[in-house]
C-alpha cells in the first residue's frame, strides 16, 4: 500500500454525496430537535475547515502522492459540511457563527504541532466523530438524516485507516519508548476528550442510546482498532468503493427511516 492508492481511493469517492435522497418529506418532531439542535452544528463546522496548517506539513513531507491524498480527503471532510449544513437549512438549524471552545483547542493543538502530532490530535477528534455519527443516526426517525450519517461513517472508517497508514510511514525508526510514551499521552487525551464530549453533548448521545459508559465504551473500541492498525500496519487496508464497511452503525435495535429508503453507496 503506498499514499498513491489513498489518492485514488480518495480520488474515486469524490461523488459519494451525489445522490443523497433531499425529496425526504420527513420532519424533525420537536423530541428530535431539542435533542440535536445543539451537537448538530458544532459538528457541522468541525467538518467545515480549510485544513491549511495540515495541507501545509503534508507538502513539507516532499511526497506529491501524499499531498494529493491530503487535498481529496480536506475536500471529503468539506463536503461532509456542506451536505450536514444542507440538512440543517432545510430543518431551519442555523449555521454558528464561531466555533466552539472545544473545535478551538483542537485546531489550536493541530496548527502548532508536528505532523505526527497533528495526525494523532486529529485521529482523536476522528474517533469521537465515528461514535457522535452513529448516536445521531439513532437519535432521530429522519431517513434523509440517517442516510447522510451512514455515508459519514463509511468515510470516518476510511480517515482513521489513512491517518494511522501515515503515522506507521513517518514514525519509522522511533524507539520503544517513545512509542509507549506517546501512546499514554493520547490515551489522557482520548479519555479527557471523551468525558468532556459527553457533558457537552449528552442530549444528543443519550438520545442514540449512549449514556456515559456506552459512549466511553464505543469510544474505546475505536480507539483500540487505532491502536491494533499503529501496532500492525498490516491490518490497514482500503476499502473498495463497492465493499461494505466495517464500521457500522451499532445498536441492538436500529431506527428505521421513516420515508427513505436506506442507501449505504
Amino acid at each position: 500500500m503506498t499514499f498513491s492508492d489513498w489518492a485514488n481511493y480518495f480520488s474515486a469517492n469524490q461523488d459519494h454525496l451525489d445522490d443523497l435522497s433531499w425529496d425526504d418529506s420527513y420532519r424533525l418532531t420537536e423530541r428530535e430537535l431539542r435533542a440535536i439542535r445543539y451537537s448538530l452544528p458544532q459538528f457541522q463546522q468541525g467538518e467545515h475547515s480549510e485544513g491549511k496548517h495540515l495541507y501545509q506539513k503534508a507538502k513539507d513531507l516532499g511526497d506529491p502522492d501524499y499531498v494529493a491524498a491530503i487535498r481529496l480527503f480536506i475536500r471529503e471532510e468539506q463536503g461532509h459540511a456542506r451536505v450536514l449544513g444542507q440538512y440543517m437549512a432545510i430543518h431551519q438549524l442555523p449555521r454558528l457563527c464561531k466555533s466552539s471552545a472545544l473545535d478551538k483547542v483542537f485546531r489550536w493543538l493541530r496548527q502548532w504541532a508536528s505532523l505526527e502530532h497533528t495526525l494523532r490530535v486529529l485521529l482523536t477528534a476522528e474517533i469521537i466523530a465515528a461514535v457522535y455519527y452513529q448516536a445521531l443516526y439513532q437519535a432521530t426517525y429522519s431517513g434523509l438524516l440517517q442516510q447522510i450519517c451512514r455515508r459519514i461513517l463509511r468515510d470516518e472508517e476510511m480517515h482513521l485507516n489513512f491517518q494511522c497508514f501515515t503515522l506507521t510511514q513517518i514514525t519509522q525508526g522511533q524507539s520503544g519508548l517513545r512509542r509507549w510514551a506517546t501512546r499514554q499521552a493520547y490515551r489522557v487525551l482520548m479519555a479527557g476528550t471523551t468525558l468532556v464530549v459527553w457533558l457537552t453533548y449528552h442530549r444528543t448521545l443519550r438520545a442514540g442510546g449512549f449514556g456515559l459508559l456506552a459512549f466511553a465504551d464505543a469510544v474505546s473500541v475505536e480507539f483500540g482498532r487505532v491502536e491494533d492498525m499503529l501496532a500492525t500496519p498490516g491490518g490497514i487496508f482500503v476499502r473498495p468503493k463497492t465493499q461494505e464497511p466495517t464500521v457500522l452503525v451499532k445498536t441492538s435495535a436500529p431506527r428505521r427511516p421513516a420515508s427513505v429508503a436506506f442507501q449505504a453507496h
